[in-house]
């Protein structure tokens, strides 16, 4: 963007910190990029649990904070969530449960409001579906004790899972399955899936792993369109920090990246938060469009920073060591 002139003479520079999936260390980071680096604005920032720890200095600095990770939605000025909230993504993988004719639900959870947005997708879509609620099941935080969890949900049989864990839960959930020989659908949303690599899969068996659900915000990597075949050549020049890391959330911050340069170009040279969140808000009547994600459509508050509802589910293939896309991205069923 800066070698073709950045947008209106604008050029950008990239500050960043690594904040290690630790809460304290984020909260940290982010008073640095606000006090020290000067940031305008956060663009995709990563850290689910974490980031709703930064909203008050976020909101003290009425800094903008532009598609963070898969935080719920808690109507906060500064916050655009460019991607389906957990509970959405939950919804759509019980939408699909019910689509392969599950009958009976369980839930497993981390005991956070990652867990909390699960338990509200099974109860919100229990009213649309009818269906049996099986097993409700919490696990610790950063905890590798499931097993309590496993063996509830195995005893209830139900016919599909959703899990609200990080990655290596829910590795040890699908092995902990398949070991007592039980193959209920399993879906998780998307940063707990990590749904196009090898986040999660790879921490459990390819036996356990193979017929995964993953939820999608963004579109699969090896996705063949103009968009991601454009993303896949950044991602292949690049030799910076992160060069090892998962492309499918590459993808995705590119994606949201994308959608906040495009609407910087609607800012029209007025950089001032309040034309920001002026024109953020018009987002609903001309949405920002951005092929590999859903269309950005924010407005005004209350509700109206949920920018995008919908999203896919893709399915792992241990065979192939590859996702497949199952469900197109729409909202969920009401």
């Amino acid at each position: 963007l800066n070698a073709a002139g950045g947008i209106d003479g604008c050029t950008f520079e990239l500050a960043w910190e690594d904040d290690r999936f630790e809460i304290e260390q984020m909260v940290t980071n982010v008073r640095k990029l606000i006090d020290v680096d000067q940031v305008w604005g956060f663009v995709g920032t990563a850290g689910s649990q974490a980031i709703p720890s930064t909203y008050p200095a976020i909101e003290g600095a009425g800094t903008p904070l532009w598609g963070p990770i898969s935080p719920a939605n808690q109507d906060i000025k500064e916050v655009y969530l460019t991607n389906p909230t957990r509970t959405e993504q939950g919804k759509i993988c019980i939408d699909y449960f019910v689509s392969q004719g599950a009958t009976t639900i369980a839930v497993i959870g981390q005991d956070n409001e990652m867990g909390d947005e699960a338990t509200a997708a099974i109860d919100a879509q229990q009213a649309v579906h009818g269906y049996e609620i099986v097993a409700r099941e919490e696990i610790e935080v950063l905890s590798d004790v499931v097993a309590p969890a496993v063996l509830a949900v195995i005893e209830s049989n139900a016919d599909g899972v959703l899990t609200a864990l990080d990655n290596a839960q829910n590795g040890l959930v699908l092995d902990g399955f398949h070991e007592a020989g039980y193959n209920p659908l399993v879906c998780s949303d998307a940063g707990s899936a990590g749904a196009g690599g090898s986040n999660t899969v790879s921490l459990a068996t390819p036996e356990a792993a193979d017929g995964y659900l993953g939820a999608l915000q963004v579109a699969l990597p090896d996705t063949d369109s103009d968009f991601v075949n454009s993303w896949r050549d950044n991602w292949a020049a690049y030799d910076g920090p992160g060069k090892d890391g998962a492309p499918n959330f590459s993808l995705q911050t590119y994606a949201i990246a994308q959608a906040f340069f495009e609407l910087w170009d609607r800012l029209d040279g007025n950089y001032t938060y309040d034309n920001f969140h002026a024109v953020a808000e018009e987002l609903v009547n001309d949405p920002i469009l951005i092929p590999a994600i859903p269309p950005v459509a924010c407005g005004p508050l209350p509700g109206g920073h949920q920018c995008a509802s919908g999203a896919g589910v893709a399915v792992y293939d241990s065979a192939t060591e590859g996702w497949t896309q199952v469900k197109p991205f729409e909202a969920a069923a009401k």
